[in-house]
């Protein structure tokens, strides 16, 4: 029987780690590579990619933030936009932890496809009860 294949949901903070090399950046990378090779399924929400690019718009200017996401959105991750079912999702989490709203969304995202979040984010750790967490 074959092993079913990982499925990962990017958060902002491993690819903030990854872009500025810090700290756990080649796990990131190496995840992002198991992307691309098809041994790992990944994903990231829209809303989670928008916190990296505001991030990079205040540390290297508009410029350079448009063409660090025009690049990022060549990446084999799935980008899930928010739609009706996940914004509602994402709200009742809100209403049960006190996690920033955009968090739900990484938290939401992974409940709906089944995947494991990649963080190194410690508000994370309120929501293990809900999601898996594979930290950086």
């Amino acid at each position: 029987m074959t092993k079913p294949m990982k499925t990962i949901l990017f958060d902002s903070h491993p690819i903030l780690k990854w872009t500025q090399k810090e700290a756990g950046y080649k796990k990131v990378k190496s995840f992002i590579v198991a992307c691309r090779d098809k041994s790992m399924t990944g994903y990231m929400n829209q809303i989670n990619l928008g916190e990296v690019y505001y991030k990079a718009i205040r540390a290297v200017g508009i410029d350079m933030a448009r063409n660090f996401l025009e690049n990022f959105l060549r990446l084999p991750i799935n980008i899930i936009l928010p739609d009706t079912e996940l914004i509602w999702k994402a709200s009742e989490i809100k209403a049960d932890y006190s996690i920033s709203y955009a968090d739900c969304f990484a938290a939401a995202t992974a409940m709906k496809h089944r995947a494991t979040i990649l963080t190194g984010d410690p508000e994370f750790k309120k929501v293990e009860k809900i999601v898996t967490v594979e930290w950086v």
